[in-house]
Parts: C-alpha cells; structure tokens; sequence
C-alpha cells in the first residue's frame, strides 16, 4: 500500500496535484455511502463498497489531463491510490464489526488477513480508475476537434486511408434485423427447442458484436479528416444515441417496476445501435466511399 511519503511526493508534484486530491476528496463519499454495510446486522469479511464517487473522479481526472504532459492512466492511478484510503478505512471498520461475532480461531485468522485483504483492495481501485481515466481521456482525445481536423500539410499513415472500423458497423447493421427477426419468429411460431436455441446463441453473439459494432462507429467517426469535408460526423451523437437509448428504457422500466430494467434497456440499445449504424454507414457511403481516404 502506498506510504504516506508517497502521497506527500505526489502532491508536492503540481502535475499530479489535481489527481491525489480528486482521490481524497473521494474519500468522505466512498466511506459514506458504504457505511449501511458496515452496522448492517448481515456483515460480510471485507465490506461492500461504494465506487461510484471514484468513478466520478476518474472520470474528471480522465478528462483533465487528456491535454496534459502526465497520461490519465497515470494520473487515474494516482486518483485510485488516494482514494483507497477509503476501501481501506471501511475494510477494517467491517473487519472489526465481523470479528465480534468470530470464534476466537477465526477473528486471529481474520486480524491477520486484514492487510493483505487491504492490500488487494487497494490494487484494485487503483486499477478501475485508472482504467476509467484512461478511457475517458482517450475518449476526449478523439472527441477534440483540433485533432479532428488536418491540412494538407499533415501527413498521415497509409493504414489510416483505408479504414475498416466500419466493418463491424456493417455487419451489425446486416446481422442485427436478421437475428432479432429469427428469435421472434421462433417464439412466435414455437418451431422447435433446437432453433430457439440457436436463435437465444445468435442474440448473445449479436450482443457482443454490438460493442465491437459501437467501438468501431466512435473510432470511426472520429477520424481525422480534411478541413473543407463534405461531411464531419457528429460521433458524440452517434455514439450517444443507443446509450442514450439503454439509460431511458431502463429507468422507464424501473419507475413502471417492471421485471428486469436491464434487458429493456439492452433492447433499446440494441434497436439504437442499428438505427444509428444504419444512418451512419448510409452517409459514409454517400460522402466518403467503401474505403474511406479521409477517415481512420
């Protein structure tokens, strides 16, 4: 675990100030909201922790320092660190709650895995914000319009030219009509349990193409292209829409408390994503060709 030099280091770095004091402020908030865990009667060896407030963080320091000489995975780490002192702070206040209701054996045994347990709690919040930092800058860097746009003077890669990110696009946008139609015709029609089956594996590997489909519309769409293009393509509302689309439904789902929010809004997601691909791909063709000479 870092010592409390390490800390004192960091902060005495200005680049990385802003970092370790969005960890810390994460602080309160972190032992806060984890804290019904902790008196909770039902107590659990570890506790259960509250992350959302260092998502939040990472989220800003991701952005912070997309511009920055120090990377937001490297800032995120920071934040994670600094923040850790909360995962650490409610681990042993649960340590100390489960313990009185050990038998002796056991709270010995429990005392003594206290800080390893500590310590693999610490790895791991450092590991998701800095994670969530990192994607979040790489987000925001590909969102920058100065980088977005080149002159003729820039000179760029030949793999740039031809781009295939819109590959899985496309095949999402054939692949997706197909598998939804099949699983409702099947469940419609009642053909048999072995089409039904191959319908429901279809609709998982369509899930998971889906993400692929969505990374590679984003990158896509951010591109690099030339100042005077006929088309600059809005990737935040691109990529927007179909997440967009999964927050509504599933929060309508959850108001109307209808059984599993989270599969209507994979739906609507999946319905999004399509619409979207679709809408894409058509001004793609349209403004730039099959293989794009202005897009990566």
């Amino acid at each position: 675990m870092p010592s409390v030099q390490d800390f004192r280091d960091g902060l005495a770095d200005e680049s990385l100030r802003a970092a370790i004091l969005a960890g810390l402020a994460a602080v309160p908030f972190v032992v806060f909201f984890s804290w019904g865990a902790v008196i909770d009667d039902v107590v659990v060896l570890g506790g259960s922790i509250s992350f959302w407030a260092l998502a939040l963080a990472a989220v800003y320091v991701g952005y912070r320092y997309s511009d920055h000489e120090i990377s937001s995975r490297r800032a995120g780490f920071w934040t994670g660190l600094a923040g850790s002192l909360g995962t650490v702070l409610v681990h042993v206040a649960n340590t100390i709650t489960t313990i009185q209701s050990l038998s002796p054996r056991w709270a010995v045994i429990t005392i003594v895995a206290t800080p390893f347990v500590a310590a693999v709690g610490v790895g791991i919040t450092a590991l998701l914000t800095m994670l969530i930092a990192q994607f979040v800058g790489w987000v925001t860097t590909r969102l920058d319009r100065d980088r977005r746009v080149r002159d003729g003077s820039t000179v760029v890669d030949e793999h740039l030219s031809e781009s295939r990110w819109w590959l899985p696009v496309a095949a999402y946008a054939i692949l997706a009509p197909v598998v939804f139609g099949s699983l409702f015709w099947e469940l419609w029609a009642t053909s048999g349990d072995v089409w039904l089956l191959v319908s429901l594996v279809g609709f998982v590997a369509l899930v998971g193409l889906s993400i692929v489909a969505l990374v590679g519309l984003f990158v896509d769409a951010t591109a690099p292209r030339d100042e005077d293009v006929a088309w600059f393509p809005n990737a935040l509302l691109y990529a927007g829409i179909p997440l967009g689309a999964y927050a509504l439904a599933h929060l309508v789902a959850s108001l109307w408390r209808l059984e599993n929010p989270p599969g209507y809004g994979m739906y609507a997601f999946l319905a999004a994503l399509w619409l979207t691909s679709a809408v894409y791909l058509t001004h793609r063709h349209r403004y730039v060709g099959t293989l794009s000479h202005h897009s990566v």
